[in-house]
């Protein structure tokens, strides 16, 4: 591949996109997408979206192409802008002055990311990676700034202070599309909303070889405590194959599958996850979080976390789900949204403008010599 992209012609007015290896039409590079199109900067570029199923997405404007395939990578040499939530070159590291790179990455790292699992210090910039200042990357805040600038071998100030651009639309629900998700998903609109977003263990597998998760979480308990307030939605991470064997009903409902997260953020009231990114991105919203970490010491020892939770969250770390109901069931929610807030100061502080920033050190990118 290396040797093809010296004789390959690149196409000046080309971008190519892909969500989480091909298999999303969402996230930052949708949120992207979506701005490019709407800019007459980039009318007449041709756009090329990446699926590793093509046949399940439709797409505005542009061209779709399988991933991991001999077009995808003819494609992805002759492409000028690559803009990807992560690596889009699969692997291959592909660095010419000849493309730019926009990598968003898919969230703050609350658990520890790309190759520093399971080690105690992670103060040494890895000596395997070639130095990176020329790919455009986004952070919500000095925290993973620090992190990004470590593991993808850049300079701090090469990596936007910007928030995700996926986060821009937080900002934006109306009460008419709030009131259309929740009817979509034949939620009471009488009741409150708990979304709870557990994130997958690695190394939790079931006879299949395929990622599962079973929470200590008795439902029928759930429901007798909250079921005459609330609704229960619960969205597994999407690496996550079997997800809780969880009753179909009208207080417990599996979202695992919608399509858009931004649209469950928006609809609930209150959060409840673990080790997930969604604490940094759902703290846009001012809401009271949850943490249940019934696993906490476990997990830190096999795969290893970045943040003390029990200083950094604004929440208790329950370890127990009684301790956990009793929590959601005695919340102050003006003070819960207090706390909430103060954490979004800290760790999600830029959020509103990404894609605008993203889109204008693009443009000064291309228009540099």
């Amino acid at each position: 591949m290396r040797v093809m992209s010296i004789f390959v012609h690149v196409n000046k007015e080309t971008i190519i996109f892909a969500s989480f290896g091909g298999r999303k039409f969402d996230d930052s590079p949708k949120a992207l997408y979506d701005k490019i199109c709407s800019l007459d900067e980039f009318k007449d570029w041709k756009l090329i979206w990446a699926f590793v199923e093509p046949d399940r997405y439709n797409i505005p404007r542009g061209e779709k192409v399988q991933i991991d395939t001999i077009n995808f990578f003819k494609a992805l040499l002759s492409t000028r802008v690559w803009i990807g939530n992560s690596e889009i070159d699969r692997g291959i590291r592909l660095f010419s002055k000849k493309f730019i790179r926009i990598e968003t990455w898919h969230g703050t790292p609350l658990k520890k990311i790309c190759g520093e699992e399971n080690q105690t210090s992670v103060e040494k910039v890895p000596t395997n990676r070639k130095i990176d200042n020329t790919t455009i990357r986004c952070a919500q805040s000095n925290y993973d700034q620090t992190i990004f600038s470590r593991i993808f071998s850049a300079d701090r100030d090469t990596i936007l202070l910007s928030d995700l651009p996926r986060n821009d639309e937080l900002l934006s629900y109306t009460q008419e599309k709030l009131d259309y998700i929740k009817e979509s998903l034949d939620i009471d609109k009488t009741k409150s909303v708990i979304l709870y977003t557990p994130t997958y263990r690695e190394y939790l597998m079931n006879g299949k070889g395929e990622n599962s998760i079973a929470p200590p979480i008795d439902f029928e308990k759930w429901g007798n405590e909250l079921g005459d307030k609330y609704v229960l939605l619960i969205r597994a991470h999407y690496v996550v194959t079997e997800a809780m064997n969880l009753p179909q009903n009208p207080f417990v409902k599996d979202v695992s599958k919608y399509d858009c997260l931004n649209d469950l953020y928006a609809i609930a009231d209150m959060m409840i996850s673990d080790y997930s990114s969604t604490f940094f991105d759902y703290s846009i919203l001012d809401r009271p979080m949850f943490c249940y970490a019934y696993d906490l010491e476990e997990y830190s020892e096999i795969r290893g976390l970045y943040l003390d939770l029990e200083k950094e969250l604004p929440c208790a770390v329950d370890r127990e789900e009684d301790k956990l109901l009793a929590h959601i069931k005695n919340v102050d929610y003006g003070k819960a949204s207090e706390a909430t807030k103060r954490f979004h100061a800290k760790y999600a502080p830029y959020a509103g403008h990404a894609c605008d920033m993203v889109i204008d050190a693009l443009l000064k990118r291309l228009n540099s010599k």
